[in-house]
């Protein structure tokens, strides 16, 4: 039996004729016409009588009527509101970054609860590329190459950096003029492995005459040594902000900007929680967003491809 056969028995028993059903189910009279004798056909029974002021249920009839009308209502209620259930993000999504970047993400959850309560967020900071390899991650911010796999690049953000000092150490040091000019100074600096993240020009140029004091993996921890007075330090802008007791010595128009990629798992792009939490990173990282780049289409680049 044909469900669409039902819904058309519905709209004439409703409507009391066949134009009225046809109105509501943008059908023709002929195509509403054989839909009831099939349904009669498949049934092997009338269920409506014609009559002068119209089409009238027959006893058969009403009883189907009687019957569909508990079914009908299940199925409107299932139906009713199933858009918004669809598009509700609701679940867990796992998302790796780095550390600077993870703090900036928490700051902007609660609102992220507010607007999507039934939505959890697992963050992973430490150690990206072994985080995406034990653990099945649906959103990766990335500032290393992405593994080949089933990603999708997003978009691109350009996060400046520049070198700080606390008010004490320039006071006992100096002020430094120049990122290749370091002589003399106290340098706190990345651990060895993570040397090759810094900006471009940092690398080349700068640092080499400084006497380095102390190497973290920690952005948290060289920005809690250089508010000590320990050294200079290379932080990322937006995690130092308007933190107390550091001031920039040489800015990101001289050190440069590292590239922060936002990744997303290519087969979880449409699911709900997976675009919500999507669109909030967006929002949070928005004003370092690179010019040009294009949502889901970066110039440039191409998306990463499924591996062989």
């Amino acid at each position: 039996m044909d469900w669409d056969d039902l819904k058309v028995f519905l709209a004439v028993a409703e409507a009391g004729s066949l134009a009225g059903a046809g109105r509501r189910l943008h059908l023709s009279q002929a195509t509403v016409w054989r839909r009831v004798q099939g349904l009669e056909l498949a049934l092997n029974t009338t269920l409506f009588e014609r009559r002068a002021m119209g089409y009238v249920l027959t006893p058969a009839g009403t009883v189907l009527l009687r019957r569909l009308g508990g079914l009908h209502g299940k199925m409107e209620a299932a139906c009713h509101g199933l858009s918004n259930e669809i598009d509700a993000a609701d679940g867990e999504v796992r998302v790796t970054a780095p550390e600077f970047a993870g703090l900036m993400i928490v700051g902007g959850l609660k609102e992220l609860g507010r607007r999507h309560p039934r939505l959890v967020v697992e963050l992973l900071t430490r150690s990206p590329i072994a985080a995406l390899m034990a653990r099945d991650v649906d959103i990766a911010l990335r500032i290393e190459p992405m593994p080949a796999g089933t990603f999708a690049l997003e978009d691109i953000y350009q996060i400046p950096f520049s070198l700080y000092a606390a008010p004490a150490y320039i006071e006992r040091f100096g002020q430094p003029v120049a990122m290749d000019t370091l002589e003399g100074h106290r340098l706190i600096d990345f651990d060895y492995s993570m040397a090759h993240l810094a900006p471009r020009p940092w690398q080349r140029f700068a640092g080499r005459d400084a006497t380095v004091v102390f190497r973290s993996n920690s952005p948290n921890c060289r920005l809690d040594a250089a508010r000590s007075g320990l050294g200079l330090a290379l932080l990322p802008e937006p995690l130092v902000g308007d933190s107390a007791g550091l001031q920039p010595v040489i800015g990101s128009d001289d050190i440069g900007h590292l590239e922060l990629r936002l990744f997303v798992r290519s087969d979880m792009q449409r699911d709900a929680r997976i675009g919500a939490v999507r669109d909030f990173l967006a929002g949070i990282f928005a004003p370092y967003r690179r010019a040009g780049a294009v949502k889901g289409k970066v110039a440039g680049h191409r998306r990463p491809t499924r591996a062989a």
